[in-house]
């Protein structure tokens, strides 16, 4: 999801929500597919060895989507709720009575999602916070799913009682996205603006793009905005412009 101002983004989201995230056009490569999967697992009703589940990778590898699919997919059947990291930090801080009150909900739904974990570094009062929340949650029988750039386990600033809560459930990282991946990842995202890209196109592209979902999208958007502003079909000198390339 987006970032959105902070005056402006919800607090908590309830799902469903956000249904451009599913898993069915989550692009899965080998580095995702052990993510994909057990976050597939955690939205469904059957039981699971493990309660929670902490994604780790670095930015634009679709940690989010996983965790907006997992809420979609959940709240079919049961309660989900999703909070990032930085507006619970916010309540927290707001003071225990205040805080009490907005996160009862975290404690009461049968699955809590957690985003960008990383900030919740250096923030004890905010850590001792989640950990009761999630003993509560533990006790209920119920499920949590967490997402940041760091696993668990190489946390910086956390305390111990929080990071082995994090690492007695399922850790599965996400790693870049591949050649093969990318090759589908791009007439996708075409597809889903209505733009035709050539195999062609794509091969070349490979050769060029960063290997994340962010970068990918945004070269994408621009060839879809040149092809409309030219009214022109997508060609290799097309690309070039919108992409600022000058290279053969």
């Amino acid at each position: 999801m987006s970032r959105q101002d902070s005056n402006s983004r919800q607090r908590i989201l309830n799902f469903p929500v956000h249904p451009e995230y599913t898993f069915d056009n989550f692009i899965v490569s080998r580095e995702s597919e052990f993510a994909w999967t057990t976050a597939r697992q955690f939205a469904l009703p059957e039981a699971i060895p493990a309660q929670s589940l902490f994604i780790a990778g670095a930015t634009g590898l679709g940690k989010t989507h996983l965790l907006m699919a997992t809420g979609n997919l959940a709240s079919e059947t049961q309660s989900a709720l999703y909070v990032h990291c930085d507006d619970f930090l916010t309540t927290v801080a707001a003071g225990e009575e205040s805080a009490a009150t907005a996160l009862a909900p975290l404690e009461s739904v049968d699955l809590l999602l957690m985003d960008d974990m990383d900030r919740i570094a250096g923030h004890p009062a905010a850590q001792e916070r989640l950990y009761l929340i999630y003993n509560t949650l533990r006790e209920r029988g119920k499920r949590i799913v967490f997402a940041g750039r760091t696993p668990p386990n190489r946390l910086p600033d956390t305390e111990r009682y929080l990071s082995s809560r994090f690492q007695w459930g399922v850790t599965a990282e996400l790693g870049p996205i591949d050649d093969a991946t990318t090759a589908r990842l791009v007439p996708k995202l075409a597809q889903d603006m209505g733009l035709e890209i050539p195999d062609k196109i794509t091969h070349y592209l490979l050769t060029r793009l960063p290997r994340d979902f962010s970068s990918i999208k945004n070269a994408v958007t621009r060839i879809n905005a040149e092809s409309l502003a030219r009214q022109q079909k997508v060609t290799l000198p097309l690309v070039k412009a919108a992409l600022g390339l000058e290279d053969a």
